[in-house]
């Protein structure tokens, strides 16, 4: 912003560098007062009279007796002069206004000149600025492409993170197809996790304190030893008097097969043969049976099957698996074939009473639900 100082002269100073503004001070230069209008013939007839003064002095001492004529032209001459002081006065006057005005009008256009400059310094700075923006462009326009190549790095990783994603899902849905279409049809438990749901089970609580625990497979990929004693041993015997080549077959199969003798305080015994796939251990189906002949123990073991099938269907309520004892016992007997298989989920299971090895029992067969159309009832201890 532009400084205005007071200046000994009658002329504003204007530094133009430093923006600053020297005022006119009170008195006249001497160049001024020449160009004054009236100022140089007051001062030259002032001069005149001055001169004149002696020889009128002179001329009144000569002669102290001046006419009229002389006294009436000196009060015209002084009168004439008081005029012409009057309008020298007036003349001064209108230069000093004319002056001032001047002098304001000479401020104005200083302070107008000094906003311009201003204004043209604010110009510059934009200019400036806008030249740093120009030579600053292609930095800026680096940093976008820094970004956009940073934010292109983030999209194709995402992108490739997808494709891998979407890879992974289609290889393991060819797997699960493979395993559905190929992989050999089993109840989805291994002999291990069957025994531990059936101990989990509502009716196996209800009567474990007669006994009935899970019997420990005795499996039969070696010929059982002769001095063996106790039930178990005995039913590996019997399996491998019936057929003396099984244990060639089994070791040559896919499957394994194993047996066990449930025990318990009522004094009957329930057996357990069952057949596992050797490449993923899962009980590829499980046969449980039962000597009864008494109607009566009869109803117990059918309780103990519906703690055995409560233990494939896990969390299902206990009366709804003795239901389903009690319905495909009653549709076996009242069909003409020797057992009538229920599919049930991914599970299939019939209940029958049939001779086993020429003694009457009850039979509880499970198998998948995929092989429940060609179930073939066998009459043998040895699982086909």
């Amino acid at each position: 912003m532009a400084k205005i100082l007071k200046n000994e002269n009658e002329s504003p100073e204007v530094d133009l560098k430093n923006l600053t503004v020297k005022l006119a001070g009170m008195g006249l230069d001497d160049e001024i007062e020449d160009v004054i209008p009236g100022k140089k013939d007051k001062k030259s007839s002032e001069e005149e009279k001055d001169e004149e003064t002696p020889e009128a002095e002179s001329e009144e001492n000569a002669s102290e007796e001046a006419s009229s004529e002389e006294e009436e032209e000196a009060e015209a001459e002084d009168g004439q002069k008081e005029e012409i002081d009057l309008d020298e006065t007036e003349e001064v006057a209108e230069f000093y206004e004319k002056r001032a005005a001047e002098r304001d009008l000479t401020l104005d256009k200083v302070e107008a000149l000094a906003e311009e400059m201003e204004s043209s310094d604010g110009d510059k700075k934009q200019k400036l600025g806008v030249l740093d923006t120009v030579v600053g462009k292609p930095e800026k326009k680096s940093e976008e492409g820094e970004g956009k190549e940073k934010k292109k790095a983030h999209v194709d990783a995402v992108a490739i993170c997808g494709i891998v994603a979407a890879i992974l899902a289609l290889i393991g849905g060819g797997i699960y197809l493979f395993f559905q279409i190929y992989q050999e049809p089993n109840l989805g438990v291994t002999e291990k996790e069957f025994r531990l749901h059936y101990y989990e089970t509502a009716i196996y609580k209800s009567i474990v304190g007669y006994g009935f625990a899970m019997p420990m497979p005795v499996y039969r990929d070696a010929e059982p030893d002769p001095s063996a004693t106790g039930t178990e041993a005995t039913t590996s015997k019997v399996a491998y008097e019936i057929d003396p080549t099984a244990v060639t077959t089994v070791e040559k199969s896919k499957y394994r097969y194993y047996e066990g003798v449930m025990t318990n305080a009522l004094s009957l015994p329930i057996f357990v043969t069952g057949v596992e796939c050797r490449s993923n251990d899962m009980l590829k189906r499980i046969r449980f049976f039962a000597p009864c002949e008494d109607p009566e123990n009869m109803k117990t073991i059918k309780v103990a099957y519906a703690a055995f099938l409560q233990a494939f269907y896990v969390g299902e309520d206990s009366q709804a698996c003795a239901d389903k004892i009690k319905n495909a016992y009653d549709q076996s007997v009242a069909s003409a074939e020797p057992a009538v298989m229920i599919k049930d989920g991914d599970l299939a299971y019939a209940v029958s009473y049939n001779e086993i090895d020429g003694i009457p029992c009850l039979v509880l067969d499970i198998v998948p639900a995929k092989e429940a159309d060609d179930f073939i009832f066998n009459n043998s201890v040895l699982p086909q």
